[in-house]
């Protein structure tokens, strides 16, 4: 089986390399494509080009084979093959559990259950079938369980983040699913080419965009960002460095440079335990009222700004695309902040800093969508920053908040 966690960009393997044996080298995926070889240009094209398009590997990119390939890659002749060849053997790893009618081998996944103690498991509804992944509900006469399959692709250093941050959020302070230990004491196996791991299953509704929810989320924020004890640093990327090497052809690099530029480091800013993706897609109320997270892939030690700015621009912009018109959802806006900070004054300089954290995590997403949405992801961008100061009236006419 190829671990692919170990796959280049541009398709090589860097273990057994006598150049990383010898120091002269880190490793590409080591080093984030800044290898000595590319030191004029301060990054691997390839690597940039892969991290651009969202891609694993160029063989796993839309637009594989594109023109500019050989150029990037001149020392390997047969690289279009070769690419080709590790797709193949990518796509065949991800489908491993799937039957020639591309329905999934439940049977094959109570082999993986038996891995846990738990009596006559029965494989359920899945979850997110457009996704590599292998979400499950798995019933048994006890209670219900999540079972969660993540590629090989994942490095195992993120996988024992997501564990450890089921047993610090779910285990230990109730905020989000409890995770289960294997037979032998872990809490995760690889089988196959996937990463697995069984978390519990919530019982009660996702919860949706409407003030009173939005409240909700906001308070059992505040009860996270207040969480200490927690050292194991999530994976999302707090610099905004990587995002200069974006849309350089394009015709609003120029402002979207200026608007980098008026960001904050947020390594140098409030750190504590973050979610990342914070909205009601990824939070769920139990049956009890408790409002408790899902989806906890990165989360960690982060920018408590960064996980607090994630909505007011990526959910309370609201875009029609029949007509292209945006509206801002303030009604959802003002009851987050209300939830978060209740009753204590905000001050000036901490609503820039959250709106400059909304502004850095939509930025984080504009390549996710492909190249055809990157205007659209712009308009609203550039809408989201016209928000800020309504906003502040909005809040401050209420007497909430001061400067």
């Amino acid at each position: 089986m190829t671990d692919f966690s170990l796959i280049t960009a541009c398709g090589e393997c860097c273990v057994g390399c006598t150049k990383k044996k010898d120091g002269i080298c880190p490793g590409c995926i080591e080093a984030e494509g800044k290898v000595p070889e590319w030191a004029e240009s301060g990054i691997c094209r390839v690597y940039a080009c892969c991290k651009e398009h969202e891609a694993l590997f160029c063989g796993l990119c839309s637009e594989f084979p594109c023109e500019n390939l050989k150029q990037m890659i001149p020392w390997n002749a047969d690289i279009v093959n070769h690419l080709s060849e590790l797709r193949d053997i990518y796509n065949a790893q991800i489908n491993a559990f799937k039957n020639p009618d591309n329905s999934i081998d439940k049977d094959k996944l109570k082999l993986v259950l038996k891995n846990w103690d738990i009596d006559d498991p029965d494989v359920c509804e899945q979850y997110n079938e457009d996704s590599e992944r292998l979400i499950f509900r798995i019933h048994t006469e006890k209670r219900d369980y999540i079972l969660k399959g993540l590629p090989s692709s994942t490095s195992e250093s993120t996988i024992k983040s997501n564990v450890q941050a089921h047993i610090f959020l779910g285990n230990e302070h109730g905020l989000a699913p409890m995770i289960y230990p294997v037979k032998d004491g872990t809490y995760y196996i690889q089988v196959e080419s996937f990463w697995f791991y069984l978390i519990e299953y919530i019982d009660g509704r996702k919860m949706e965009e409407t003030p009173e929810d939005e409240y909700r989320i906001a308070q059992v924020t505040r009860r996270l960002h207040r969480l200490s004890d927690y050292s194991i640093k999530s994976p999302m990327t707090q610099s905004k460095m990587r995002y200069y090497t974006w849309f350089r052809n394009l015709e609003f690099v120029k402002e979207f440079d200026a608007i980098l530029n008026s960001l904050p480091d947020f390594e140098k800013l409030d750190q504590c335990f973050v979610h990342t993706d914070i909205g009601p897609h990824n939070t769920m109320m139990k049956k009890n009222g408790d409002v408790v997270f899902i989806d906890l892939d990165d989360s960690g030690y982060g920018s408590r700004y960064l996980d607090l700015g994630w909505p007011f621009i990526m959910q309370f912009v609201n875009l029609d695309d029949a007509t292209d018109e945006m509206d801002y959802r303030f009604d959802l806006a003002e009851s987050f902040l209300k939830g978060y900070f209740g009753d204590d004054p905000i001050l000036r300089e901490e609503y820039d800093l959250i709106f400059a954290g909304a502004i850095q995590m939509h930025i984080s997403y504009m390549q996710s969508y492909g190249p055809y949405a990157v205007d659209s992801l712009w308009k609203i961008l550039l809408f989201g920053i016209e928000q800020k100061e309504k906003l502040w009236d909005k809040i401050q006419s209420q007497g909430r908040f001061c400067d």
